[in-house]
């Protein structure tokens, strides 16, 4: 079986895995997620920026960009991948020229892709001079012209409010909580955000992966929620990445997830397998999850603060938007 999201991966990276093999790969890159075209785009008369997770749709971050003096441009915001990149079409329509190649990962299996030199970034109050971005498919993209990784969002403060339809990039700083629950944070490969975490009562690491549509579970905590639970009811998933390696997940609801701070995640579906992620992310050891949008998009605002390491997030009061 596969799901609709694991699907829509299969059809783009596997797009990826047929060109030709170059011997050359200059930087390796933490996995990027594709996006199914609906997924990201806004809906008439409604969010455009900020979209929360329905009961039948995962939520997106979405966020203006300038490239030089062109733009703005709309950028998918993805704190799960270590590169900003761009689509195939808008690399054409700014005649940007590959000068470079990068390996870029996937969920179970990598290919390298080419790259251009972009003179300058801006987003929100940021600027970056002389950036270099990968180039991916245009149907990774849906109805956005690229995405932001953790090369630009490392050094901001981001604040994105479901509720007001509003995503703020924003320099370094001593802002203020204003309402939002403080969870500690550390960064690890790169720039990733892992909180400490739990499932039911099992102590686990969450990587907040705003790129991710769906959340993955690896194999040490398969074996601790077995361990524990009298029964858990699923189906197995057949995931094919990048390379066009299968790769066998199970895909459960879990018990309920804590985020810290007194936010906690009920009913939640996760994928689980021994996918290339967690290996590129060295998190096979101990029990860990990557938290997709189908569980960041349920609250009403949460920001991320890189400079000082903190999760900040508000607690729903009421049930997700049909």
């Amino acid at each position: 079986m596969v799901t609709s999201w694991l699907g829509w991966i299969f059809r783009v990276l596997a797009a990826l895995a047929c060109g030709t093999a170059v011997s050359v790969a200059t930087e390796a890159v933490t996995p990027v997620t594709p996006v199914a075209p609906d997924a990201a785009a806004p809906v008439e008369n409604g969010p455009q920026f900020a979209l929360p997770t329905t009961y039948d749709r995962a939520g997106r971050i979405v966020t203006r960009v300038f490239i030089g003096d062109r733009g703005p441009f709309r950028f998918l915001l993805d704190t799960g991948a270590n590169r900003s990149v761009l689509s195939e079409r808008l690399a054409r329509e700014l005649a940007l020229v590959p000068s470079r190649e990068y390996l870029v990962h996937g969920i179970t299996g990598s290919a390298v892709v080419p790259v251009v030199k972009v003179d300058e970034l801006r987003a929100g109050e940021l600027r970056f001079p002389q950036q270099y971005l990968a180039i991916l498919p245009d149907a990774v993209f849906g109805n956005t012209d690229g995405i932001l990784g953790i090369d630009v969002l490392q050094k901001a403060r981001i604040d994105v409010d479901f509720l007001n339809d509003s995503v703020a990039i924003r320099g370094p700083g001593r802002y203020r909580a204003d309402g939002h629950l403080v969870v500690p944070a550390r960064l690890r490969r790169g720039g990733l955000l892992v909180i400490p975490g739990k499932v039911g009562k099992i102590p686990v690491s969450l990587i907040i992966d705003t790129g991710a549509e769906r959340t993955l579970g690896n194999e040490k905590l398969r074996e601790a929620l077995a361990g524990r639970e009298a029964v858990l009811q699923g189906s197995v998933t057949r995931v094919v990445g990048a390379t066009a390696q299968v790769a066998e997940g199970y895909s459960f609801a879990v018990p309920t997830v804590d985020l810290g701070g007194g936010a906690f995640v009920d009913r939640l579906t996760v994928t689980f397998g021994d996918f290339h992620v967690f290996k590129v992310w060295s998190l096979v050891e101990r029990p860990a999850m990557l938290i997709g949008m189908d569980a960041l998009g349920t609250l009403p605002a949460f920001g991320i603060d890189y400079p000082r390491r903190r999760f900040l997030l508000k607690v729903p009061t009421t049930s997700p938007p049909k």
